[in-house]
C-alpha cells in the first residue's frame, strides 16, 4: 500500500468514525486558496452547531515504530488550517464568528483493526 491509499484509507476510516459518533459529513478534500481540508463536518451540541474542520493523518506499518500520526500535524499545519477555516467560511456565505474549529483524527494502522485518535480543537484563542 503506498502513501495515498493509506491517507485514503484512513479519511474513509476517520469519515466512518464521525459518522458513527453523530457528525454530518459536509466535504471531503475541499481544495481551497492556498491548500485542503480533509474533512469538513458539523455536528449539533448543547450550544449549537459547530463546524469542524478535519485534519486526517494515518500511518502504516514502521513509521508507527518511531511517530505517532498526530505528530505530523505541527503548530505550522494547524495554523494554516485555520487561515483555510476562514477562507472556506467566507467562500460559504458564512461569519467569522461562526462556531467552528479545527481537529486532528490520527489512524495507526497496524493490523485488522486500525486504531482511531480523535482530538478536538487543537487551536487556542
Amino acid at each position: 500500500m503506498d502513501n495515498r491509499d493509506i491517507g485514503k484509507l484512513g479519511e474513509d476510516l476517520a469519515c466512518e468514525y464521525l459518522v458513527k459518533n453523530g457528525y454530518k459529513i459536509l466535504g471531503r478534500n475541499c481544495r481551497i486558496k492556498f491548500g485542503e481540508i480533509d474533512i469538513i463536518a458539523k455536528k449539533r451540541d448543547a450550544f449549537g452547531e459547530i463546524i469542524h474542520f478535519i485534519e486526517v493523518k494515518a500511518l502504516q506499518g514502521r513509521t508507527l515504530q518511531c511517530f505517532y500520526p498526530e505528530e505530523h500535524v505541527n503548530y505550522k499545519k494547524r495554523r494554516k488550517l485555520a487561515r483555510l477555516a476562514e477562507i472556506w467560511l467566507s467562500d460559504n456565505k458564512l461569519p467569522y464568528n461562526s462556531s467552528y474549529q479545527i481537529d486532528i483524527v490520527a489512524v495507526s494502522i497496524n493490523g485488522e483493526s486500525p486504531e482511531i485518535n480523535y482530538f478536538e480543537n487543537t487551536i487556542k484563542g
